[in-house]
């Protein structure tokens, strides 16, 4: 199957980033221009008294360097002016790039938003009962103007509305805080609660080394994530690994820990990676699993400085841009690299010191949930492909085959020998960072979320209560 790739040193995107970067040269070279002429044109001038004691050849060589001064300090003059000219050009030119893009892409959400109704019915039609992506998205952000008066200015101005930014960004956040305070929701601080053994697998130090240690996550106890140290010669390198979705809780740590402490009644640890999860990683930027991430990396042997790859499938993903992004961690680690695969990422901003790589299939409608497509930046590659693998069987249940982790197995050899600059850039960073090393130590970490506390009667209710124990019919 085909692709598209976003982003990268191709793309539209950094174009206008030079561009603004070229604006910004211009402006300081003629300032600096500017700044010289100044200069020159305040150097001292020579009284006719004092050229008068000299030769009649020193004469000459002093009026000549004056005048050589002057020319020069116009010559500069002139070379701010058109420098001036220049910036002004490009900056124009930028913001003419900016507006054609911005009413292109208006334009586009327009017709898609006029014919959403038809192209929901032929996406559940011809794939499988689900929205891809982009429909996924157009209905998040059409959203508003479906629900009708008074909710359509609702909408970002990229849709036809009045905010800035994109409807999703401020809908998440909003509903999680709502949802706590109507304790609705449970979003409680995540602890590590057991290791697992340590094991020795060998890789092949490529991409699909991330998706092997995928897979690996996925067949954990519920709740776990992985740590997996790789040696290179300048220095350890620490792979995070952050699995999916998990529906079931951790019943046999719970088990584990209640024989431990003889408190059969202990009420059961959350799973981080449960529903939950979405919510801590959508609406509350992943705050309260930051302290175990930074725990697991210590208790793996990473060091302040050391340099860690982040990688997360579908929920993981999510949590995986929160994780590179937290300015705290950012202090502590150098993170060289990130992966997401199947994972809506489109509103966390990933560092300019890290390189993102995002695999998405247009038919998956995950990636989607975000309502945005990933920013187009240097730093940031999204690959899009154009769907499953026909010829392999990955089954339809769940959000189907395009967001099965096999689906993007597969979608990750299909990046072998690509020409694509960006796509290149980020396998090489991969390949340098594994280096010669092909074994990593795997560390298994079982995290948990403090359960609810349990909600105790009132003393007027708890009298109540005792009352209608006692009096039958009351």
């Amino acid at each position: 199957m085909g692709y598209e790739v976003r982003g990268g040193p191709g793309s539209i995107r950094f174009t206008l980033t030079e561009l603004e970067r070229t604006t910004s040269m211009l402006t300081r070279t003629g300032a600096e221009l500017l700044e010289g002429a100044s200069l020159l044109a305040r150097f001292p001038q020579f009284p006719a008294a004092m050229l008068a004691l000299g030769t009649l050849m020193l004469r000459a060589r002093v009026i000549g360097a004056v005048q050589s001064l002057a020319e020069a300090a116009g010559s500069c003059t002139a070379r701010a002016a058109e420098a001036g000219v220049l910036a002004l050009a490009v900056a124009t030119a930028r913001s003419t790039y900016e507006q054609a893009e911005f009413a292109a892409q208006r334009g586009m959400n327009e017709a898609r938003g006029s014919l959403l109704p038809l192209t929901v019915m032929w996406d559940l039609a011809n794939n499988k009962g689900r929205p891809r992506t982009q429909t996924t998205e157009d209905l998040i952000n059409e959203m508003p103007s479906i629900l009708g008066f008074p909710f359509g200015f609702l909408r970002d101005t990229e849709h036809g509305g009045m905010f800035k930014d994109p409807l999703a960004e401020r809908l998440y956040p909003q509903l999680t805080e709502f949802l706590r305070d109507q304790n609705l929701l449970h979003l409680a601080p995540i602890k590590v609660r057991g290791q697992g053994p340590d094991r020795v697998v060998q890789f092949d130090g490529t991409i699909e080394t991330l998706v092997e240690l995928q897979k690996l996550a996925e067949r954990e106890p519920p709740g776990s994530l992985l740590v997996t140290r790789f040696e290179d010669d300048e220095g350890p390198v620490y792979v995070m690994t952050i699995p999916g979705t998990q529906s079931d809780p951790l019943k046999d740590i719970n088990e584990k820990f209640r024989r431990i402490r003889g408190t059969e009644s202990e009420p059961e640890l959350g799973n981080p990676w449960d529903g939950t999860g979405i919510v801590e990683g959508m609406g509350n930027d992943s705050k309260n699993l930051i302290p175990s991430v930074e725990e697991a990396l210590r208790k793996s042997g990473a060091n302040d400085g050391d340099r860690v790859v982040v990688t997360g499938y579908s929920q993981g993903g999510i949590h995986a841009v929160n994780i590179v992004n937290d300015e705290h961690l950012n202090k502590l680690f150098d993170f060289q690299h990130l992966t997401t695969f199947g994972s809506p990422t489109g509103q966390v901003p990933i560092p300019e010191d890290t390189l993102a790589l995002h695999l998405e299939d247009r038919n998956d409608l995950v990636p989607g949930t975000d309502g945005s497509r990933n920013p187009e930046e240097r730093n940031r590659l999204t690959v899009v492909f154009d769907g499953p693998d026909g010829s392999v069987e990955l089954g339809t249940d769940g959000f189907g085959e395009a967001h099965k982790l096999e689906n993007y197995e597969s979608h990750a050899r299909d990046l072998r020998g690509s020409k694509d600059p960006g796509v290149i850039e980020s396998l090489g960073l991969l390949g340098t960072l594994f280096g010669q090393s092909r074994r990593g130590k795997v560390h298994s970490f079982r995290l948990g979320r403090q359960p609810k506390p349990e909600m105790k009667l009132p003393k007027k209710d708890e009298k109540r209560e005792r009352l209608s124990r006692i009096t039958p019919g009351r």
